[in-house]
């Protein structure tokens, strides 16, 4: 059982974040694993970029291994062309009114490496429509954020956008063993 919240704040390892839980509120337990990320991430790299991004598919399907084979390929291209040590992630399975889910997701890099995103937007899109054979990738506006650490400001207009991905509506039209969401499981330094 999930616990909602629909505060508009929420503390995290003690600071406090505001959080977009308009609407159906938020999955508790997915903002607080999200937002340590986050925290986890810029404890190794003093910048990050932070790149917002939707995936659609064709087919309902009864588990989410779409993604582990999307962040396979991805992760193998993100390093061999950016040499990055490590790569943080959160996505959520959606599905509202369309009869198959759809993925948000946060891509999260060194931002000493990559503070523009146009070079893996492009490649988010050949892998999920040309490698993957899916559809309708979709990239919000305003989709990036160059965080840096100790700059509440960058860090919270960030962790505002991704709140959205814990939202508690869409959640749940899955079977019972398949995840709403998922994170990257970095440690903090």
């Amino acid at each position: 059982m999930s616990y909602i919240t629909k505060d508009k704040a929420i503390t995290v390892n003690g600071q406090t974040w505001w959080v977009n839980s308009t609407g159906s509120g938020l999955i508790t337990h997915a903002i607080k694993s999200m937002v340590n990320q986050v925290d986890a991430m810029l404890s190794h790299h003093s910048k990050i970029l932070i790149v917002r991004f939707d995936l659609h598919i064709y087919h309902q399907t009864k588990d989410n291994e779409i993604i582990t084979i999307f962040n396979r390929r991805l992760f193998k291209w993100l390093k061999r062309n950016y040499n990055l040590k490590r790569i943080g992630f959160i996505w959520c399975r959606e599905m509202e009114t369309a009869k198959r889910q759809h993925y948000h997701y946060a891509l999260m890099i060194d931002g000493h490496k990559v503070r523009h995103p146009i070079e893996i937007l492009l490649k988010v899109k050949e892998i999920w429509e040309q490698h993957l054979n899916h559809s309708l990738e979709y990239t919000p506006k305003n989709c990036y954020y160059n965080l840096e650490r100790d700059n509440y400001k960058s860090i919270q207009a960030a962790i505002w956008r991704i709140s959205y991905l814990a939202k508690a509506r869409g959640k749940g039209y899955k079977p019972e063993q398949t995840k709403n969401y998922g994170t990257s499981r970095i440690k903090v330094k």
